[in-house]
């Protein structure tokens, strides 16, 4: 199932029934307004090995931010070349994924500083060193900036960090830049999800087609793809839970006012919270602890046992019926696989869980709530920082000045917003600009009212845990200001992340945060984006090695050779697509293997990749002869791999590009291995057409 992450519960509802036509529809991404500098560290990425990425890789890929700090304890790693790792991932993928706004000119600076402390014996704790990004709507200083995602920000720097970054600083941390969000924290359009104007739209690390949700984003993006150790995102109404959930991450959304909001673009005041995104519960643990305002440290308390005999309620029917299904026995059948997984991983925890319902309650102008924060903090935001608006229809009629700079996905909530905002006014008899007391008591209501909800359901089951599926109950407990995390499941049938959501009772932070890792711990259920291959293979004497992590968004292969003699550096090699299989063989009878991998590049098209051992047992490619021009070929190729040719085969189309159609036939070109002095080529032997049937 593609659960379609909303950002603001029943907000989208709300909007869509009131809205006349259809919502934008999505776009390819577009040009950045910013386009990531890596001249920094050019130099130092250009000297950094494909083997220690390799190897830090295998040392990063299930490591928590314990085992890392471990590793740089014991000298096994540097910050210095953490953080060359990321970097250098976010300069091969993130032009696809968009998960930055922007990077830290100072990140390497950074890095080495913390190494030079750490060989001084003056480690601060568990975070010296270690690479993280922070959403683009909390503050930091220049050089840095801090845009909300929004043209009119793109060069505001603040003053002074937001507190929760001095906070990390002085825990030790790497900057490693700014992850990408929903516009605004998602006010400003819908569609599609993780959209600005400043680094376009995000793109799921599963599948390009899944959603990413919002607001945060880009935190989730970056950490689900080995872009960053771990990210700290905000969240208003299900911005942290609901982009975690849609990208394999654990995210918490803590108690209202256990991380400082100061510094970071509010869009409701009074219920906004940074919170953690991370591959682990360790780590979300470990950044909650350095940003809280408290001293407490939440990765102490953790235990495999903290879900032992706690009285769990399970929303039951939510998570069974949570979406319209559009077979109801395909959809019931995997939402049901979905609530096993759950109850599975509750009974290995050892929790005592019973179904629960809920009230008939509702919350009431949630939506107007956000949009009077939109129009009363975030406009207030932007006047402090200097920006050419006063009000919100200020906003709107400067991004539709330059529309397809400021506002490349549309601005349609922006747009409701301001019809919203002027019928409030009417109502209330006050002015767009003076909603100061309705706003705050609309909030102070609202919070009381869900507090109430989630108090009775606690109360009248006589539980201390709420289960739910990713963001579905945000309404309740981001608005109450009580604590949620959630914890990946594994992969729906359309291979994309969900997650199970566990709420606690206001102020129940380390109880939740041990009770999620105890879940955690028991299942495991988290799957990497793509799953990684290997193949060994023995041909004359020499092993061969294959790796390839098989990640849609840029994916790579190492390939490495080993014999008695001769220990060959690997080769490294981005491919698109994903490799499917190795063959070792000697075409050429030269007692010289060669190695065959087969790469699919979509349905229908495959590649073809050939390496030999030159004289000095060195890999090196062999490269197909280019085709002749020739009217016709639009890839799709096939190769097969016969006794001593190599055959490719492709479908021919029609030569008009107004009409491009299956002619019926396909083209057969065979290859022979040719050997030049120590150089291997193919040469093409034969071409054939051979008749098809078309698929039109």
């Amino acid at each position: 199932m593609d659960r379609l992450g909303r950002i603001y519960g029943i907000l989208l509802v709300l909007v869509l029934s009131q809205l006349v036509g259809k919502l934008p529809a999505t776009e390819d991404l577009n040009p950045r307004l910013r386009e990531l500098d890596f001249s920094p560290f050019q130099k130092s990425l250009d000297r950094f090995k494909a083997t220690r990425a390799e190897e830090i890789h295998d040392l990063v890929i299930d490591a928590t931010i314990s085992d890392l700090q471990a590793a740089l304890v014991a000298g096994r790693l540097t910050s210095e070349e953490l953080t060359l790792y990321f970097l250098d991932r976010i300069q091969r993928f993130d032009q696809n994924l968009r998960s930055y706004t922007e990077l830290n000119p100072r990140a390497l600076q950074e890095a080495r500083a913390a190494d030079a402390s750490r060989a001084k014996d003056s480690k601060r704790g568990p975070l010296h060193g270690i690479p993280v990004n922070l959403k683009d709507n909390i503050d930091t200083r220049a050089p840095l900036h801090t845009t909300g995602g929004a043209e009119i920000l793109l060069n505001h720097s603040p003053d002074q960090d937001a507190e929760l970054v001095t906070r990390l600083r002085s825990a030790g941390v790497v900057i490693l830049g700014k992850a990408s969000l929903s516009e605004f924290a998602g006010a400003l359009t819908m569609d599609p999800s993780g959209a600005n104007a400043v680094s376009g739209a995000g793109v799921n690390p599963y599948a390009p087609e899944l959603e990413v949700s919002g607001s945060s984003s880009g935190s989730a993006i970056s950490t689900s793809a080995y872009l960053t150790t771990a990210s700290v995102g905000t969240e208003t109404s299900g911005s942290l839970i609901s982009p975690a959930s849609q990208n394999g991450c654990v995210s918490m959304k803590p108690s209202r006012g256990v991380v400082s909001g100061t510094g970071v673009i509010p869009l409701v005041r009074f219920q906004d919270s940074a919170g953690p995104v991370a591959r682990n519960v360790t780590d979300a643990a470990i950044i909650l602890a350095a940003m809280d305002q408290a001293d407490v440290d939440y990765a102490a308390t953790l235990n495999t046992e903290a879900l032992r005999n706690v009285a769990v309620g399970v929303l039951r029917d939510e998570i069974l019926w949570s979406s319209a299904p559009a077979l109801p026995l395909e959809w019931f059948s995997e939402q049901h696989a979905i609530m096993q997984k759950i109850d599975r991983g509750l009974q290995k925890s050892h929790a005592s869980s019973q179904a629960i319902q809920l009230p008939p309650e509702q919350l009431k102008s949630l939506s107007r709530l956000i949009f009077i924060g939109l129009a009363q903090d975030t406009i207030g935001y932007l006047i402090n920082a200097g920006a050419p608006v006063a009000s919100l229809n200020d906003l709107r009629n400067y991004n539709e000045q330059q529309p397809e700079i400021r506002v490349p996905f549309g601005q349609l909530l922006v747009r409701y917003g301001c019809s919203l905002i002027g019928e409030f006014a009417d109502q209330v008899g006050s002015s767009e600009n003076d909603l100061t007391n309705q706003y705050q008591q609309l909030a102070l209501q609202l919070r009381k009212q869900a507090a109430d909800i989630l108090d009775n359901i606690f109360n009248e089951n006589e539980i201390d845990l709420i289960v739910s599926l990713a963001n579905d109950q945000s309404p309740l407990y981001a608005t109450a200001g009580y604590p949620a995390i959630t914890i990946p499941l594994g992969l729906d049938d359309d291979g994309s992340p969900i997650g199970v959501t566990f709420i606690g009772r206001k102020g129940d932070d380390a109880k939740l945060l041990s009770r999620a890792f105890a879940f955690e711990q028991a299942t495991k259920y988290r799957v990497n984006p793509g799953k990684p291959f290997r193949q060994i293979q023995k041909f004359q004497a020499v092993i061969f090695d294959l790796k390839s992590p098989n990640i849609h968004f840029g994916n790579s292969l190492s390939l490495g050779s080993a014999s008695h003699q001769v220990q060959s550096v690997p080769i490294r090699q981005q491919i698109n697509g994903t490799v499917l299989g190795m063959s070792v063989r000697d075409l050429n009878q030269d007692r010289i293997p060669e190695v065959y991998i087969s790469v699919r590049i979509d349905e229908e098209t495959d590649s073809l990749l050939i390496y030999t051992l030159n004289s000095r047992h060195a890999l090196t490619r062999v490269e197909f002869p280019p085709l002749d021009p020739s009217a016709g070929y639009y890839g799709n190729d096939h190769y097969v791999l016969q006794d001593s040719t190599i055959t490719r085969i492709f479908p021919l189309y029609t030569s008009d590009p107004d009409d491009i159609r299956p002619t019926g036939k396909s083209r057969q070109i065979t290859y022979q291995l040719k050997q030049d002095a120590d150089r291997v080529s193919l040469k093409q032997t034969r071409i054939t057409e051979i008749n098809c049937p078309t698929t039109d």
